[in-house]
């Protein structure tokens, strides 16, 4: 894939990042420029940076799965849609999993999620986990039932667009096998499914051909 200058500028400057010494892994990018739809992931885990891209363990799988379910496969998404984070690169382990990286690192990351809405000026954003979600949204408080299966708008970074989240896709996260959870992921993907943006990227070249 070829990139504009701008844009092959931005990738290079992310991936030689190293303003936080905290974090323990490179750079992580999924950048697609002039993508409609951009996902903001929370950071990678610690196998991402041998992959090369966002999503590509564990979490991915079952990521992936939840898209394949609205006729979505992987390959086609990742050459689609910008694959962002609020942080690039792998915090480190916390007790839990992963550390989660504090208000500075998040700072420091977000110059290239800004670049990326700024030049890409997407439609559509799915954050995914609450680290994302934390970014858009405008409480300070909430828990997942209240924001996963809905649709919003946003200006965001400048732009004005529409958000549906998902929830992390993590092993760890218990509340997507609740009932409760189950049926809210599947309404968010629906949502995602049926968005104008998703529906022309993915579903009108199918009846095309």
């Amino acid at each position: 894939m070829t990139h504009s200058k701008e844009f092959q500028t931005h990738i290079q400057k992310l991936l030689k990042c190293k303003l936080c010494p905290k974090m323990e892994g490179g750079p992580v990018h999924g950048c697609i420029e002039g993508s409609r739809i951009l996902s903001i992931g929370q950071a990678p885990g610690i196998h991402e940076e041998r992959f090369g891209k966002p999503f590509a363990y564990t979490a991915g799988k079952t990521l992936f799965k939840w898209f394949a379910s609205i006729g979505i496969e992987e390959e086609i998404f990742r050459s689609t849609v910008n694959m962002s984070a609020v942080c690039r690169c792998f915090p480190g382990k916390a007790k839990n999993g992963d550390r989660k990286p504090d208000a500075k690192e998040i700072e420091n990351c977000s110059r290239y999620l800004d670049f990326e809405i700024k030049h890409n000026k997407p439609e559509l954003v799915i954050p995914i986990g609450k680290l994302a979600i934390d970014q858009l949204i405008e409480l300070k408080k909430y828990k997942l039932e209240e924001v996963i299966g809905k649709k919003f708008r946003k200006n965001f970074h400048g732009v004005e667009l529409d958000w549906i989240p998902l929830p992390h896709p993590s092993g760890l996260n218990v509340w997507n096998h609740t009932p409760i959870g189950k049926k809210l992921i599947s309404q968010a993907l629906e949502l995602i499914r049926n968005h104008p943006a998703i529906e022309e990227e993915f579903f009108e070249i199918s009846k095309k051909s």
